[in-house]
């Protein structure tokens, strides 16, 4: 692991883009246990807005996709605008038939530039894409090398058609090429993925790894098959493990880290390469997204929401 701070702050100016030589007070694999970098405060959670979801993805537009509270085949969808309008997008159920008596269950799901679900069924072992009209549904993936894809934690694509797809316990991540349909493995170590977020290039994909406890990055327009990573957050405690990861905006050089088994909110300038907020959740959280300044968090008994703070 890179131990010099200047040629970490080479990293990640490299990383989000920036040209600014400010200097990282710091190494990064410091400062998430630094409390001088960042105040806690208690967020301001918005009560009017809860939704009865599951894992969920939200589309440039403003559409939140999420799946049903109780039936884990089925996603739902409503729009930000008017979250009480709540309508049903397609149920895999009617779509897909099995050999096996279990329920069909969606472990992630992702929209891409084009307003299309892409989702993963952990029954079928299958990558599945849907037209924007759910009228049209595609079989990405399925397997590698002959064996059907496990449990799916982490589902992400980028603008050049890749899509990125985790397997924990397989400790792989997957890069499939939508275009050619071809799919290979990213990873040169073992990564157990718990989230993903690429930055607004769509040229470096960060992955939230539980054990050890870090944020990792890879070159995703690099040629070879596998790739090397690089640390870019290291969390020293073994609670602190990174949940769920995401940039506050599509422009953004700040991300979300979810950690503390859910309690805590973290925000990292990573061009000034410091822990710069924190929040102390009221309840526990599995997932983070944000949109239109607002953070979604998705909690055991649903979705709810906080605002982003002012001062990032």
């Amino acid at each position: 692991m890179v131990q010099n701070t200047s040629l970490i702050a080479g990293i990640i100016l490299l990383f989000v883009g920036c040209i600014s030589l400010e200097p990282v007070p710091s190494a990064l694999q410091d400062i998430a246990s630094d409390k001088s970098y960042y105040e806690k405060t208690q967020p301001q959670l918005n009560e009017k807005f809860s939704l009865r979801g599951r894992v969920f993805s939200i589309s440039a537009d403003g559409q939140l996709f999420f799946v049903d509270f109780n039936d884990l085949s089925i996603v739902r969808k409503a729009n930000l605008q008017n979250h009480t309008l709540i309508d049903s997008f397609i149920d895999l159920e009617e779509w897909l038939k099995t050999e096996v008596p279990e329920k069909l269950q969606i472990d992630d799901l992702w929209i891409d530039l084009e307003g299309r679900l892409i989702l993963a069924e952990s029954n079928t072992g299958k990558i599945l894409r849907i037209s924007k009209d759910a009228r049209k549904l595609e079989n990405l993936a399925d397997s590698y090398d002959g064996y059907r894809l496990s449990r799916v934690q982490g589902l992400m694509g980028s603008g050049n058609g890749k899509l990125f797809i985790g397997s924990p316990n397989t400790a792989t991540i997957y890069q499939l090429d939508t275009k050619s349909g071809k799919l290979l493995v990213l990873n040169e170590n073992l990564i157990r993925p718990e989230d993903f977020a690429t930055n607004s290039a769509g040229d470096r994909l960060l992955v939230a790894e539980s054990r050890p406890n870090r944020i990792v990055v890879y070159d995703v327009n690099k040629s070879a098959p596998m790739r090397k990573s690089w640390d870019l957050i290291k969390f020293t405690k073994p609670h602190e493990r990174p949940l769920s990861i995401n940039f506050i905006d599509q422009e953004s050089e700040v991300l979300a880290v979810l950690t503390a088994r859910g309690k805590k909110l973290q925000f990292f300038n990573l061009s000034k390469g410091k822990l710069v907020h924190e929040i102390d959740l009221q309840v526990p959280c599995l997932r983070v997204r944000a949109y239109n300044g607002w953070i979604y968090l998705q909690t055991r008994k649903g979705i709810i929401r906080t605002i982003i703070p002012f001062n990032l």
